[in-house]
């Protein structure tokens, strides 16, 4: 009898613990970590594949090809609060192609076709979250007619495929997530915002409301016009070229919203070509200032083979210094960080943790306080050198 007791207290006790290993393998399964490695720089070439890898450990792993570079890629955006990829390309004239990636489940991808007529040209294009919170991809699209330019926006209902019914008034709902590092084209910004009073509007002719207003701090003239970086649930990133000192002005402000707290804070930090990205309440850029010229680089293009870093930095008239600047929105803290290589980036901020791609390292650290700290690299490879985008899963 005492030995019967004596072994179900035992297995009273394994019993969890089992339990628990089996949690902890399940949650361990659940969160992986995937890199998009792309160069989009259509202002030359759009030859170029969009390549998926998965992070596992040490483990470097190419898990496919979002785009082929037959495709003609000329953006790559990762939504993080949506968990979704998005790709658009052109692989024939009148025909834009949309791959939706769902980064919980990276075999999930479906691809919708936009045909514009042939005296269209897309403008630009966004992701919308609608009031009845369908995420909705919009593209804004030039038609001329009889030597007139007007815009119409088309829309996809990303759940169902549905072709929808937009204006540039729905622009509204756009979802920013800023721009991606090294200098590759796929910018997500909202341009052609103005203000009335305080309150900021869509076009300068047009007015059409979008619903939130400036800082009472900020003063601008009715001309003056305003770009929204980085909108998300979290925080509304805007700058303006009004709010640099001089027109030669190296430095630049960054307006932040935090959405939580309903309120404006702002930072000035060095760098008149910031590359600005949002991850929660974080705000993450680079020091980068305009070139006038390009110098002396020499460029040797060939179809699918990513450009040296060098030649893409000097390609976009910038220049880095490897400084990086992170400020959260809710507590203020405001982190300088020096990677010594320009061709840095932030790539991902999750909780505490950071992910930094330095030249062709990606790198961990923790932010502690107002530095980062532990940093180890995961990863070094040739192919890091262009990776600009970095997710995990989560499951739900």
């Amino acid at each position: 009898m005492i030995k019967q007791g004596r072994d179900r207290l035992i297995f009273k006790m394994i019993l969890p613990l089992c339990w628990l290993s089996l949690a902890i393998s399940a949650d361990a399964q659940e969160h992986r970590m995937f890199a998009v490695a792309a160069s989009p720089l259509n202002q030359f070439t759009e030859d170029f594949p969009v390549v998926l890898y998965e992070i596992a450990g040490s483990e470097f792993l190419e898990v496919g090809r979002i785009a082929e570079q037959q495709d003609k890629v000329f953006f790559v955006r990762l939504y993080h609060d949506h968990g979704l990829i998005l790709v658009g390309s052109e692989p024939e004239i009148g025909s834009i192609h949309l791959t939706v990636v769902d980064i919980n489940d990276i075999e999930d991808r479906t691809t919708f076709e936009v045909d514009i007529c042939e005296n269209c040209i897309l403008a630009f294009s966004h992701l919308l979250e609608m009031p009845d919170n369908q995420l909705t991809y919009a593209f804004v699209v030039s038609e001329v007619v009889q030597g007139t330019a007007t815009l119409h926006v088309e829309g996809i209902i990303l759940e169902s495929g549905t072709r929808v019914p937009l204006t540039l008034a729905d622009l509204q709902y756009a979802v920013n997530f800023g721009f991606p590092g090294g200098s590759v084209d796929g910018g997500d910004q909202l341009r052609s915002i103005y203000s009335v009073g305080k309150e900021a509007v869509f076009g300068y002719y047009q007015q059409l409301p979008l619903n939130w207003t400036l800082p009472e701090e900020l003063t601008l003239k009715p001309e003056d016009t305003i770009f929204q970086m980085v909108n998300t649930n979290d925080i509304r990133v805007i700058t303006t070229p009004t709010l640099t000192t001089s027109e030669d002005s190296e430095s630049t402000v960054l307006y932040v919203y935090d959405k939580p707290s309903q309120g404006w804070s702002s930072i000035t930090v060095n760098g008149n070509l910031l590359r600005v990205r949002g991850f929660k309440d974080w705000v993450a850029t680079e020091e980068a200032y305009r070139e006038s010229e390009i110098g002396n680089v020499k460029f040797n293009f060939s179809a699918g083979t990513f450009l040296p870093a060098e030649e893409r930095i000097a390609y976009s008239q910038t220049r880095q210094t490897g400084r990086l600047y992170l400020y959260n929105a809710s507590s203020k803290v405001f982190i300088e960080h020096m990677t010594g290589n320009p061709d840095s980036e932030v790539l991902l901020i999750d909780g505490a943790d950071i992910y930094i791609r330095v030249g062709d390292e990606l790198r961990k650290g923790q932010i502690a306080g107002d530095q980062l700290a532990d940093q180890e690299v995961l990863v070094k490879a040739p192919e890091v050198l262009d990776i600009h985008w970095l997710a995990i899963s989560t499951q739900d």
